[in-house]
């Protein structure tokens, strides 16, 4: 499975009708190769977060190149001023229990690249293992990021689901496993900092996004 995540990042005076209509055009480009689309706008509170998360799903990388052409024709509109997207392939963890997922939230890291790859390896092991202390992250995801374009070199995807949004921004957020493992990685002040830039996002969801089932019968 290949996945593609653009964060987009709608002009100043664009509204809500903009983005309506971004989306539905994204959608319409992506269909014909992709397993899944979820095109939505973003729930506020984000950082860096963009207005409009466009999350694909492909069967593999030759898929996403078939319609990448015509993706990158509708993101080339004077309404979007910015674009922070990956490019990256794994796989996902099931949820430790049953969640009916309703939230779906991606972060974006750029780990500083003079970082020794055992240290990585750490903070890929610790983000891994959050969900086995919080109870409240579904099925997730962490990537290292195989392309990347926007504001950074992104290096990592780390990808969950909730079943509601106080999920997201109460247990994950204030856990004290993130407090103790997680944060050091992002704050100079609480540890030795690896992580150089970030894009936190999140949107509502009808069920689950971070799986996809494989075909029934080849395509």
């Amino acid at each position: 499975m290949f996945k593609v995540t653009k964060l987009v990042h709608l002009a100043d005076d664009a509204d809500a009708s903009t983005g309506a209509a971004l989306a539905g055009r994204l959608r319409e480009a992506a269909v014909p190769g992709a397993r899944r689309v979820l095109v939505k706008p973003t729930l506020p509170g984000g950082i860096n977060g963009g207005d409009v998360i466009a999350h694909l799903h492909f069967d593999d990388e030759c898929h996403w190149r078939a319609v990448e052409p015509d993706i990158t024709a509708q993101l080339c509109a004077p309404e979007i001023a910015h674009i922070d997207s990956v490019g990256y392939a794994g796989v996902p963890t099931p949820a430790r229990r049953h969640v009916e997922p309703t939230v779906y939230r991606t972060l974006l890291v750029s780990v500083d690249d003079s970082v020794d790859p055992e240290v990585v390896e750490r903070f890929e092991s610790e983000t891994r293992a959050m969900p086995d202390h919080i109870r409240t992250i579904g099925t997730s995801q962490l990537s290292r990021v195989h392309e990347s374009a926007g504001s950074a070199r992104w290096t990592h995807v780390w990808e969950q689901e909730y079943a509601n949004l106080d999920g997201l921004l109460g247990p994950y957020m204030t856990h004290p496993y993130h407090w103790a493992h997680i944060d050091r990685w992002f704050d100079p002040e609480r540890g030795p900092r690896i992580v150089t830039r970030l894009c936190h996002s999140f949107c509502a969801i009808d069920g689950p996004t971070i799986t996809v089932a494989a075909p029934a019968t080849p395509r």
